[in-house]
């Protein structure tokens, strides 16, 4: 059996175990203590049209923020020997911060309920990654015009526990044009073909976005668009992307982002490309919108452009453009692509240094 086969069978096992969750009592509680934390990661919520239910996946991380300045200090010692990066004042809190979060202790066999739509839900306990996963089916007749565009929710903690911790999943109609993008490079400056300038970027200074990209992206959310990114970007950066997003404009967005453990080779293999992990998290969002258009974005700097090409491949229908953002200044960039996208409509993929070399007119509905 092929791997893109075996990824599938995996991908629908895993939906399959999400759904198990069910409805909590009126005292139930989350087991989640006071040293310990819980971020919702935001989620794609799909109507099943044969049920006349929403379905709303539920996702999210249980961490501890175990102080270990020797584990930081050495990460910084390794950054100052192989690349001469050394924190200063105006630097110490992002690196403090992203370094906190990358060696947080993940907590496993965590009960988590959640307060959604007025009834509290028991979601299946935390995984050794720290991870929870379910999908609540709802039935539309309980949703009305108030809920807008999307739907939040409450984590249920002990009464004197007054920390609030909320997440939300977004409803996403069965029509419409959907944006699929990288988050390295296409969105953000990351340099990752430049080790020195990729940890200074990611551990050291603030996030800063690509000229252009958050206009851009607000141009096509007034025309109707929706936003998944999906990234080699390790989940324990969630938050400081999030509010990097939130900081600079961009569209409300789902995310799907890499596992990464700070205790294994994975670690220093940081935003190296998900080449396994992508097809599977985009085929994903397709399957969810049968009847969507999809837009895809990434970058030259790694395979975001033999990604999507084997996505069209395999979606001819439903794959609107294509557009991949020129980091390494070739000229000869479309020569290389003509390749990767053979057998393609060459109307349907675009290189691009300049986000004003893109057309901002979303394409009609099919």
């Amino acid at each position: 059996m092929n791997p893109r086969a075996i990824a599938s069978i995996a991908g629908l096992l895993g939906s399959a175990f999400s759904f198990k969750h069910g409805f909590a009592g009126s005292k139930s509680i989350s087991s989640v203590t006071a040293q310990e934390h819980v971020v919702f990661f935001t989620t794609h919520s799909w109507y099943n049209e044969h049920s006349k239910t929403w379905n709303i996946p539920i996702h999210g991380w249980v961490y501890e923020l175990e102080s270990r300045p020797i584990v930081r200090a050495m990460f910084g010692e390794l950054l100052a020997r192989k690349y001469g990066l050394k924190k200063n004042s105006e630097t110490e809190g992002n690196f403090s911060y992203r370094t906190q979060l990358l060696t947080a202790d993940n907590e496993r066999g965590k009960r988590i309920v959640i307060n959604l739509l007025g009834r509290r839900y028991v979601l299946p306990k935390s995984e050794p990654n720290g991870h929870f996963k379910s999908v609540i089916a709802i039935p539309a007749s309980e949703f009305d015009e108030s809920i807008g565009s999307e739907l939040s929710f409450d984590l249920v903690l002990r009464p004197s526990d007054t920390r609030e911790y909320s997440g939300k999943s977004l409803l996403i109609n069965a029509k419409g044009v959907s944006i699929i993008s990288d988050i390295d490079d296409t969105v953000k400056l990351s340099y990752v073909t430049d080790h020195k300038k990729l940890f200074e970027s990611s551990f050291f200074k603030d996030f800063m976005p690509v000229d252009g990209m958050p206009e851009l992206y607000r141009h096509w959310q007034q025309q109707g668009a929706r936003f998944h990114y999906v990234s080699s970007s390790p989940w324990q950066l969630y938050e400081p992307l999030k509010e990097f997003m939130n900081q600079h404009g961009f569209p409300e967005a789902t995310f799907s982002l890499k596992m990464v453990r700070f205790k294994d080779q994975t670690f220093f293999n940081l935003f190296k490309s998900a080449t396994k992990t992508k097809p599977q998290a985009i085929e994903a969002v397709i399957k969810h919108y049968p009847d969507r258009q999809f837009i895809l974005l990434g970058d030259s700097g790694e395979k975001d452009a033999q990604v999507y090409a084997q996505i069209a491949n395999d979606h001819p229908e439903k794959i609107a453009k294509i557009y991949i953002r020129n980091i390494n200044g070739n000229t000869n960039l479309d020569d290389f692509y003509e390749s990767v996208f053979e057998g393609l409509p060459r109307s349907l993929w675009q290189t691009f240094e300049s986000p004003s070399e893109i057309e901002v007119q979303l394409p009609r509905e099919h």
